[in-house]
This record gives structure tokens, C-alpha cells and sequence, in this order.
């Protein structure tokens, strides 16, 4: 008798649990669901609201895919016109909210054509990389003097040198020009 007593209180626990966690399920829904999206005719309180349709949820590949918005600068020497895009970071948004600027370029180590910013302007660097390594067509600051380099050959890392953007073509065009060259920044719309 004891067994069937103890089988037969088993047997309820295990209902009575099973119903306390069919309560639980319906109220966690309930209540992870936004009061925006739960129904205005306040049906009954058992009643819970669909989720929004998977189509209404970008997915991970579609905000992947998204292009960032280039910015692009014109710039014009010696008659010749030349695209740079600039980078997504706190120095190049800088640069480009302080065009148009008039520039002159000289040579500098044989290596890149660099150009002093107007007295008094500066940069941001706080956050940029201790130094880059610059390639052919890389547009830099080089901190520690606040001028901008274009750099026509393949340099290596140094400190100081935050990257900018870059000049895809005609690197080779500007790196034949004389010392003194007037350079026109503007902003491409």
C-alpha cells in the first residue's frame, strides 16, 4: 500500500511540475514581447503576439553588404586632375572638412611629395595607429611635422604616419613633378 501511495504522489508531483512550467513558458512570452506589438484588442492574457516576419529583418549578409558611403577629394596639379579616396577615420574626416585648400608639394628622400597644412590647422590623431607602412598612392600626415605625404614608392613602417586615403592613378605623373607644385584640395560632391 505504501508503494501505490508513493507511486500515486509521484505521479502528481510530477503533474503539478509540468503545469507550474507550462506557466512559466507562457508568461516569459508574454513578457518578452514589446508592448508595441501585443494586440490593442487585449484579447486574453494567454495570448501572445507573433513575431515581426523574418522579411522585416535585415539579415546579417544584407548589413554586411552595405557599402560605406566614399568620400572622395579632387585634386588638381599642374592642370591634371586626380581622385583620392579617403578613409573612414577621424584625421581623414578632418581633412575633408577643411577643403578646399591650396597646397604646394616639394619632394621629400626621393620617396613621397609632402605639403605643410595651412598654419594653425592640425589633424586629429588621438586613437590612430602608432605608425603605418605606406605604399605607392598612400596618403598620410606624418604627425610629428602636421604635413600630409604622397608617397610615390613603397616606404616602410613608420612612426607617426597616420593613413588618409589613397590615390589610385597617376602616381606616376606626380611623382615626375618638380618641387613647388601648387596642389588644389576639394571636396567631390
Amino acid at each position: 500500500m505504501k508503494k501505490l501511495l508513493s507511486l500515486a504522489m509521484a505521479v502528481l508531483l510530477i503533474f503539478c511540475l509540468a503545469a507550474c512550467q507550462s506557466e512559466n513558458v507562457q508568461e516569459e512570452a508574454s513578457v518578452s514581447t514589446p508592448p508595441s506589438s501585443q494586440s490593442q484588442d487585449n484579447e486574453s492574457s494567454e495570448s501572445v503576439t507573433e513575431p515581426p516576419a523574418i522579411s522585416e529583418i535585415p539579415s546579417s549578409e544584407e548589413t554586411a553588404n552595405e557599402e560605406p558611403v566614399q568620400r572622395q577629394i579632387r585634386m588638381t596639379a599642374e592642370g591634371q586632375t586626380y581622385t583620392i579616396t579617403l578613409y573612414e577615420t577621424p584625421a581623414a574626416d578632418a581633412l575633408y572638412e577643411m577643403l578646399p585648400l591650396e597646397l604646394t608639394f616639394e619632394d621629400y628622400n626621393s620617396v613621397e611629395k609632402i605639403a605643410y597644412l595651412p598654419e594653425g590647422q592640425q589633424l586629429p590623431t588621438e586613437g590612430e595607429p602608432d605608425g603605418y607602412d605606406p605604399s605607392a598612392g598612400d596618403l598620410c600626415l606624418y604627425a610629428p611635422w602636421g604635413n600630409l605625404s604622397l608617397f610615390y614608392q613603397d616606404f616602410g613602417y613608420s612612426g607617426g604616419l597616420v593613413s588618409l586615403g589613397r590615390l589610385e592613378t597617376g602616381i606616376e605623373e606626380i611623382s615626375s613633378l618638380s618641387d613647388g607644385f601648387a596642389v588644389t584640395l576639394e571636396q567631390v560632391e
